[in-house]
């Protein structure tokens, strides 16, 4: 449910407030109703969808609605896949780099998480949990880091990752065939559990493990990785 934005906003104060309220691949209510929710106009409230969807971050279907989409071609996307030709080099690369950013990202997130977080990030693990293939696993994933580097409040960090969202879902899909869902899954939940009381080191911790694990794994075979959970 969306809250009233305190003051008339810009566009731009819109447009964050919307990549903040909604995940990835959510509907946005009707123009009319959501911009009563946020007390602004519905012409202030175009314009940011405008924005969003010009940057990739939205998608507008003709007579269905707009959603949330965050992948879009952002310069960091293009310059990487030009200086890292090699799709494999690319996702190693990318994997190291999580090991130095995502278990200060978790940090951060202990130290900031509000209640609508925790739920936000209890719901990825449900989907997580219950994925009936490796692409709705991939995306849970996806869902439950990038909330985790909202969390942390550092919007050039999350734009950033959104500009390299095709990378990032290769690296994830990657990562899962490699740690398998049920370890991913328990992971995600040390992870969670470190951060729902605020233990900001035992949430690093944790996802280094987690990131380092992913790394470090020789893959599995597909049976292994989509075994059922208990």
């Amino acid at each position: 449910m969306t809250k009233p934005l305190q003051r008339t906003p810009l566009p731009e104060a819109i447009a964050r407030h919307l990549l903040d309220e909604f995940g990835t691949a959510e509907w946005l209510p009707p123009e009319r109703q959501l911009a009563a929710d946020l007390g602004v106009s519905r012409a202030a409230l175009r314009e940011a969808i405008k924005r969003l969807e010009n940057q990739g971050l939205l998608e507008s279907r003709h007579g269905v609605g707009v959603r949330v989409t965050r992948n879009f071609n952002a310069p960091l996307g293009q310059l990487l896949t030009h200086a890292v030709p090699s799709p494999s080099a690319r996702i190693r690369q990318f994997a190291a780099v999580r090991v130095l950013v995502e278990p200060e990202i978790a940090r951060l997130a202990a130290l900031r998480a509000k209640p609508a977080d925790l739920a936000r990030l209890r719901q990825s693990q449900e989907q997580l949990k219950h994925a009936a293939d490796l692409n709705a696993a991939v995306a849970a994933d996806l869902e439950f880091h990038r909330h985790l580097a909202t969390i942390g409040g550092n919007q050039v960090l999350a734009l950033m990752l959104a500009s390299i969202a095709d990378l990032e879902e290769q690296a994830r899909l990657v990562s899962l065939r490699r740690v398998g869902l049920p370890d991913a899954h328990a992971q995600h939940q040390q992870v969670l559990d470190a951060v729902a009381v605020g233990d900001a080191e035992a949430a690093r911790d944790a996802m280094l493990r987690h990131v380092s694990a992913a790394q470090n794994t020789p893959p599995r075979r597909a049976s292994t990785a989509r075994r059922s959970r208990s």
